[in-house]
């Protein structure tokens, strides 16, 4: 099994897990990068529903979760785009971050799946790592 490498070249102890960002917004991109590379993860970036969709497809990558904003360019709705990452690699779990209210019908994650969170913007840090870590570790399929 591959280690990852650190900043010196050094093999690490562990694998590290990746998270694929499906984000449009370059700054909250490079934001939720940062935060997630701090806490330990390896970051593959999307724009758009067909990068996330390639990423997702690829065997190689060892995909452990994905964060998604719900609207991006591209012509698929993030809803298309959750359904099919799902499709690819059943049962990853997601949060999906988002700048619609709680009560906006865009906001509605029902028939998406699981295990799925949901993220107010802006994004808190720790709130984003509680979520992601509630949505990794869900027995259930609810985080």
């Amino acid at each position: 099994m591959p280690f990852s490498q650190g900043v010196d070249g050094n093999t690490c102890g562990r694998q590290r897990s990746v998270i694929l960002v499906v984000e449009d917004e370059a700054m909250l991109a490079m934001e939720l990068e940062q935060v997630l590379t701090e806490a330990g993860y390896e970051v593959v970036l999307a724009a758009d529903g067909p990068a996330a969709l390639a990423q997702c497809g690829d065997p190689a990558l060892r995909l452990r979760a994905a964060i998604a904003d719900l609207s991006l360019p591209g012509g698929m709705s993030g809803y298309e785009i959750l359904r099919g990452m799902r499709a690819l690699r059943p049962g990853l779990p997601v949060v999906v971050v988002t700048g619609y209210a709680l009560s906006a019908p865009q906001a509605d994650l029902r028939g998406l799946g699981g295990p799925t969170a949901r993220l107010q913007k802006p994004v808190d840090p720790q709130r984003l790592l509680q979520r992601l870590h509630d949505v990794i570790s869900s027995n259930s399929g609810v985080a």
